[in-house]
C-alpha cells in the first residue's frame, strides 16, 4: 500500500493509541496533526462508550466518525448516531443470571450509561480506567435492558471458560470478545469493529482498502482484517499479530507514531 492510497486511519485506544498511563503522547499528537493537514480522516475505534472516548476526541480535535462498543454503535463526528445495536433482551437476561451463578462481576451499558449491581473492586478499577462513573441498579428492574454492551470482569482463566460456554450456546446471536485479558465483552450478534468499519467507509465515501487500522486486542482482529493496511502493536495478542500486515513498536514506545512517521515520511 502506498502512502497516497491511505484516506483514513482507524485507531484502537487502550493498548494502542494510549500509552501505559492512559494518555496520548505529544509525539503522537504531532504526527496526527501533520496527517490532518493532508486531509486524512482520523477516527477512534474502541470498546469504550462515546462518553468515555469524547475527551480524547476533543483533545485531538478530530472531526471524523467514531466506532464505540466494539462496533455496536457508530456516530458521526458531531455525535449523531449512525447505527446502534442492542443485545436481545432474553440473551442479556441469561448473561446476567449466568454471571450471578458463576459469581463473576458483570456490568453493562444502556443508552450511554454504565450500570452494575454492586460496587466491587472490579467496578471501581474499571471506572478509574475509563474515567467514567457508573450507577448501581438491580438489573431485574431494567425492562427492557437495551444493553449495547455487557461485560464480565475477572481473572482471564475463569473468563475464558465462561466465554467458551456462552459461545457454544449463542453462536451467531451474540458477539463475544476480549478487549483485554480481564474484560470479556458481549455485543449483539454480527457486531464487530470490522463490520462497523465497512459502514464508516460507506459513510465517508471511500473503500476499506484505503483505510489503515491499528490495534492490539482480539476485539481488533476484524478491523485489522477489513482495513487495507492492518497494523498490530508489539504488545498485541499473538492471534492479532498473525493476521496483521505489519507490526510496530508497543504502545509504551509510541508504536503508532513510529509507524506513521516512517510510512508517510513525516
Amino acid at each position: 500500500m502506498k502512502r497516497n492510497d491511505i484516506r483514513a486511519i482507524a485507531f484502537d485506544m487502550d493498548g494502542t493509541l494510549l500509552n501505559e498511563k492512559g494518555q496520548i503522547s505529544s509525539r503522537i499528537k504531532k504526527v496526527l496533526n501533520k496527517l490532518k493537514e493532508r486531509e486524512i480522516e482520523l477516527m477512534l475505534s474502541t470498546g469504550r462508550s462515546y462518553e468515555a472516548l469524547l475527551p480524547f476526541k476533543n483533545e485531538l480535535e478530530l472531526n471524523s466518525p467514531v466506532i464505540c462498543y466494539n462496533g455496536a454503535q457508530v456516530l458521526q463526528a458531531d455525535g449523531v448516531i449512525i447505527r446502534n445495536h442492542t443485545i436481545d433482551n432474553d440473551i442479556s437476561g441469561h448473561l446476567v443470571s449466568f454471571a450471578r451463578e458463576k459469581c463473576v462481576h458483570f456490568q453493562a451499558y444502556s443508552n450511554g450509561t454504565l450500570y452494575f449491581e454492586k460496587m466491587t473492586p472490579e467496578a471501581e478499577a474499571y471506572e478509574n480506567h475509563v474515567n467514567l462513573r457508573g450507577k448501581v441498579i438491580n438489573f431485574d428492574t431494567m425492562k427492557p435492558h437495551d444493553f449495547t454492551k455487557l461485560m464480565y470482569l475477572g481473572a482471564h482463566e475463569k473468563l475464558e471458560g465462561l466465554s467458551n460456554s456462552i459461545k457454544e450456546l449463542y453462536s451467531g446471536n451474540l458477539s463475544v470478545t476480549f478487549s483485554n485479558p480481564v474484560y470479556l465483552e458481549f455485543m449483539p450478534g454480527g457486531v464487530s469493529k470490522g463490520d462497523a468499519l465497512y459502514e464508516v467507509a460507506e459513510h465517508l465515501g471511500i473503500e476499506t482498502t484505503n483505510i489503515m487500522a491499528f490495534g492490539d486486542g482480539d476485539n481488533d482482529i476484524s478491523m485489522i482484517k477489513v482495513a487495507g493496511t492492518g497494523v498490530a502493536m508489539e504488545n498485541a495478542t499473538s492471534e492479532l499479530k498473525s493476521i496483521a500486515d505489519e507490526v510496530t513498536l508497543s504502545n509504551t514506545d509510541d508504536g503508532v507514531a513510529e509507524f506513521l512517521e516512517e510510512f508517510f515520511g513525516l
